[in-house]
């Protein structure tokens, strides 16, 4: 019975041996290529290194090829630097070694000059006559979207989201190019990171950006019965009144959208609690006799989110 199990015990370790020395010699061919960054864009410059653990890389023969031509070769080069080509065009790297025993060895990369951008959409208020980029404030909504530059239709790509530094498993996936984020309290700013990949990973981006909240503001514009509402000039701190009246629009801008009928409107001249008569963001005032100074407060609050609110005033000399 002692002499079975020393038979089996035997012949397992002799298995055993020979598939270790048959692992031993394959990877004893082997040498790995560590790439600098690890997911190149186009028309970047990577630092590839060569490393062995199983035969001296420093004694080696070592020949960098890019796009079939040799753009290195020497005793002990392990490092090698290159740029990637343009957008969607492909970057071939070969690097065959020739250890100090005579063995050759080869492998074969590429490099698909492939980028993405991360767009962002505040989903906040602004008139429409306003050409700028609408701005995102506290706990405000932001469209966030990735657009890829690959040779890929964008919905046949994986889309792996990152909101600071926490993954968003909920968020990623096939084809989810959009999301919508709800900004931090108290104006701070957050990082937002993306990785786009193809199904086999043989194309990939990734690409961060930080977006930052401010305070919603108010703007003041002159309005006529015959123009509306005159974009085309704000309101300074102070104006002189030459006509008998003055109807006053009052636009709040980066409020959230959504919320827009949540807003109240409180408006004050020389300090005392002024009504307004149509509209709430609106006031008329009607020039008195002699001259004078009037101030026009306003203040605007979110009435679902307390930290979304604005503050301006209006001097007006008669």
């Amino acid at each position: 019975m002692k002499r079975g199990v020393i038979m089996i015990f035997l012949i397992v370790l002799l298995v055993g041996m020979l598939w270790l020395s048959n692992y031993a010699s394959a990877i004893g061919e082997d040498f790995i290529v560590g790439f600098t960054p690890e997911n190149p864009g186009p028309n970047t410059e990577i630092i590839a290194k060569a490393a062995s653990y199983v035969f001296d890389i420093n004694r080696a023969t070592i020949t960098w090829i890019v796009n079939d031509k040799t753009a290195l070769k020497g005793v002990g080069e392990k490092e090698f630097s290159f740029k990637t080509g343009d957008s969607l065009s492909s970057t071939r790297l070969s690097v065959a070694v020739v250890t100090e025993d005579g063995e050759y060895i080869r492998k074969d990369f590429s490099f698909k000059g492939t980028d993405v951008d991360i767009l962002w959409e505040a989903l906040t208020y602004t008139p429409s006559a306003y050409q700028g980029k609408a701005l995102p404030s506290s706990e405000s909504m932001v469209r966030i979207t990735a657009v890829p530059h690959f040779s890929v239709l964008p919905s046949k790509l994986i889309y792996e989201w990152k909101v600071g530094y926490k993954n968003m498993p909920s968020l990623s996936g096939a084809g989810k190019q959009s999301f919508v984020l709800k900004m931090p309290e108290n104006f701070n700013s957050v990082k937002v990171s993306v990785n786009v990949s193809s199904y086999n990973k043989t194309i990939t981006a990734e690409e961060s950006i930080s977006i930052s909240s401010g305070k919603p503001k108010i703007l003041f514009y002159e309005y006529s019965e015959l123009d509306g509402a005159r974009y085309n000039k704000a309101l300074n701190k102070e104006i002189q009144l030459n006509d008998s009246e003055i109807t006053i629009n009052a636009e709040p801008y980066f409020f959230s959208r959504k919320d827009l009928e949540y807003l109240s409107y409180n408006w004050s001249i020389n300090n005392q609690k002024a009504e307004t008569e149509k509209f709430p963001n609106s006031i008329f005032l009607k020039k008195g006799e002699g001259s004078g100074v009037s101030v026009i407060g306003l203040k605007i609050e979110n009435t679902l989110n307390i930290l979304q609110f604005a503050e301006n005033f209006l001097r007006i000399n008669f």
